[in-house]
């Protein structure tokens, strides 16, 4: 709430267009109802909003992946996650960053099993910043999906998603916490690769709060156990208990 007001703020005073958008990207970790509280809190708070749902969106994520293969800028990888730690840490690229071509990249869809190939970007091993090394940004998760079944069964990481969705709906800023500083740059390396000018980004610290718990995950076991009734619980500091104790947005 606290980085999104600064996004919306931002929007209005420039005459913008702010979106929020639903991460769904990883089918083991969904909370059904949070698909109508996210839309309803976000209009609540700052009135009408773009809203995009990720999982909706994975044929375009798909159809961006088919241009950075064609540029042979990403490539399969199906070297063990510990072996590939090795890799970075020496400053070496692994033997599957000279495989060319799409065929490991259609057997992902088919042959490969969860946990045995991964697309990565194929940046530079010998970064100065180890996070840049040739970072993930796909792979495959069997795990049905709350929306979208077995429809799709390789889905973007976090950088790939916020990177085309960046670019294809045309964002110009984004305010975000500092811990996204190292993804901002990962993204960045992207849009340089299809000569493409990135958002502006501006960065704010966390706030760390005293007292109560902020996590989201933890809270919904609590109220799942009875704990609290529910996200309007006036006991803690989420949005619906806000409103529901006078909070005006």
């Amino acid at each position: 709430a606290y980085v999104g007001s600064l996004n919306s703020a931002y929007c209005k005073e420039n005459d913008g267009q702010f979106i929020v958008r639903v991460s769904d990207t990883n089918p083991e970790n969904i909370y059904v109802p949070a698909y109508e509280q996210i839309k309803e809190n976000a209009e609540w708070l700052w009135g009408k909003v773009e809203y995009y749902i990720q999982s909706d969106r994975m044929d375009i994520y798909y159809d961006y992946m088919e241009k950075m293969f064609d540029l042979g800028k990403v490539y399969v990888c199906t070297c063990d996650p510990d072996n590939f730690r090795e890799y970075v840490k020496e400053k070496k690229g692994c033997p599957c960053r000279d495989v060319k071509g799409k065929d490991r990249w259609k057997s992902m869809f088919t042959s490969y099993k969860q946990g045995e190939a991964v697309v990565r970007f194929k940046s530079t091993m010998d970064h100065k910043n180890p996070a840049m090394r040739d970072f993930p940004l796909m792979r495959i998760n069997d795990s049905e999906h709350p929306r979208r079944g077995k429809k799709y069964r390789v889905w973007p990481l976090m950088n790939w998603s916020v990177f085309v969705d960046d670019l294809s709906t045309g964002v110009t800023h984004s305010i975000r916490g500092k811990d996204h500083a190292d993804n901002e740059k990962r993204q960045r390396l992207m849009f340089e690769v299809l000569g493409k000018k990135a958002p502006e980004s501006l960065f704010v610290g966390r706030i760390n709060f005293e007292g109560f718990e902020v996590s989201c995950s933890k809270t919904k076991v609590k109220i799942e156990n009875g704990e609290y009734t529910g996200w309007d619980d006036i006991r803690i500091p989420f949005i619906p208990a806000l409103k529901r104790r006078g909070y005006l947005p």
